[in-house]
């Protein structure tokens, strides 16, 4: 089934800025579809703090992140749909105390709207603008951006969702389930968390007092503000990113999973889950703890042995391994944005050698000293990096759909999610599980790694038109296969003694 849409038909008058605010729906979904593949590709440099340009409306540039992340997210032939979109789902258990929990939700977004006020900013012409709204202008946001919807489950949901540029909260009553969707450009994974967090916090305070003339305070700066990107290129700055640029050109011919296509057009995106036992995710850890493992490091590494399980290799190969990199530990403590719910994530992409010859505990050496080092190295290119790689993929806007379509799994590992995401408000309500993903419109699958309840959990999200669903959940229990046998702490060791001398600290 189909959610409703809340986008209008194409044939309405587009409004112009002066026309509406910024909390009108039909700014933010009708006018931005229009702008979308002209202004994104703009890299003026410009002065990075939020300024109230006239009263009321405070703009700001848009940082190297959302740049990109407003080109990748269009690929040709689905330019209706949203590559990298962010879905975080939390499913709930309300205390009947509570009342009606679809008015304690809306309320509870409202406060969400209050406190990060970017939420409901939007892009335009290279800058990212937020309108102060008057009440009536508020409660047309809520009604624009949260839904119930009826008869329907995350999974029927997930792939069919509406592009929006605006951040959306999805209530699923028949499931209890809050989905939070949005964009890409506007939220990363741990941004999805942040926000889903704060919703069922807010959910403790079903009357609060909100004055919206005097939120923009609470705007949080950009990550090019917060982490003082150069926007003026030196030479070194230039060389740097260059080099960047040539390392994601494998050396050798890529190791890639065997895709089933069915169509040359991107279908809707599809996920399936792997939840390990308690004692199984005991196992893995106590194994790569005694072998001195980096957990995200050693999770990356058995992906990459899983695949190499599913198609070995009879040369050495490239299997670019890429994952994302959140840079709010980069962000001083003082910065409003370190917690805020926007994208602070960047790729770092290592090219991992695949041979006959090779095993789990190779990939592991190969991709210990990138995760130790991080992302500081990359720090100050940054913003000429993505400039440079926006160039060379999304000349004209979007990719196609070999832009960013290696049928080599991407990792995004989130730790233990537990520590991030209040799981009960006493007397309001429970979290029972949590999910993330996001839509994917080329062969590349999204796995992100979590932990939640003590127990290990592997999602993968993937296009339908390229994979079929037997062999995404073959490749998730090829992963688990290749953690117990090779990562866990058995009776024979696993890992343990064999990788001493590899500490990653």
């Amino acid at each position: 089934m189909r959610p409703s849409t809340l986008t209008r038909s194409n044939k309405e008058t587009v409004p112009t800025l002066e026309d509406e605010g910024t909390d009108s729906p039909q700014i933010t979904s009708h006018l931005l579809r229009h702008l979308s593949y002209d202004f994104c590709i703009k890299f003026e440099k410009m002065p990075l703090t939020w300024k109230e340009t006239r009263p009321g409306r405070w703009e700001r540039p848009q940082s190297c992140l959302e740049k990109i992340n407003l080109l990748n997210r269009n690929v040709d032939k689905a330019l209706d749909k949203d590559n990298w979109a962010k879905s975080a789902v939390a499913k709930v258990e309300f205390d009947p105390k509570l009342g009606d929990p679809i008015r304690a939700l809306k309320s509870a977004w409202k406060q969400v709207r209050y406190n990060y006020p970017e939420v409901a900013a939007f892009p335009y012409n290279g800058t990212y603008m937020y309108r102060i709204g008057n009440p009536e202008q508020v409660q047309l946001w809520v009604s624009a951006t949260f839904v119930v919807e009826h008869n329907t489950t995350v999974d029927e949901l997930f792939g069919h969702l509406p592009r929006n540029e605006q951040m959306m909260c999805y209530y699923l009553p028949d499931t209890s389930e809050i989905l939070i969707y949005s964009p890409h450009y506007r939220l990363d994974a741990r941004g999805a968390i942040f926000i889903l967090n704060y919703l069922i916090k807010s959910l403790a305070n079903p009357e609060p007092v909100l004055i919206f003339g005097n939120c923009a305070h609470k705007l949080s700066p950009s990550i090019d503000d917060a982490l003082n990107i150069p926007s003026k290129y030196t030479p070194e700055i230039e060389k740097a990113a260059l080099k960047r640029l040539a390392s994601l050109k494998p050396r050798n011919p890529l190791i890639e999973l065997p895709s089933h296509a069915t169509s040359n057009l991107p279908g809707a995106s599809r996920r399936r889950v792997l939840k390990l036992s308690e004692s199984e995710t005991k196992s893995i850890l106590k194994g790569a703890k005694a072998s001195s493992m980096d957990q995200s490091a050693a999770m990356h590494a058995a992906l990459i042995a899983a695949v190499a399980r599913l198609v070995p290799p009879t040369q050495t190969q490239s299997f670019m391994a890429s994952f994302h990199c959140d840079l709010r530990y980069l962000i001083p403590k003082s910065s409003k944005t370190k917690n805020a719910p926007t994208c602070c994530t960047s790729l770092i992409t290592a090219e991992v050698d695949v041979s006959p010859d090779t095993d789990l505990r190779s990939y592991y050496k190969q991709l210990a000293p990138v995760y130790a080092t991080g992302y500081a190295p990359y720090l100050e290119s940054i913003a000429c990096f993505h400039e440079k790689l926006a160039a060379s993929m999304y000349a004209n806007g979007k990719g196609t759909a070999s832009a960013d379509g290696m049928a080599q799994p991407r990792l995004g590992p989130l730790g233990v999610i537990d520590d991030q995401l209040t799981k009960q408000v006493k007397g309001v309500v429970r979290v029972r599980d949590f999910w993330l993903g996001g839509e994917t419109l080329t062969r590349r699958m999204m796995v992100h790694n979590w932990i939640w309840e003590d127990q290990m959990v592997w999602s993968c999200c993937y296009n339908e038109s390229f994979w079929e669903d037997a062999f995404a959940e073959r490749f998730l229990e090829t992963v688990r296969e290749v953690l117990i046998e090779e990562v866990a702490k058995t009776s024979s060791g696993g890992l343990a003694g064999k990788l001493k001398g590899l500490v990653l600290k």
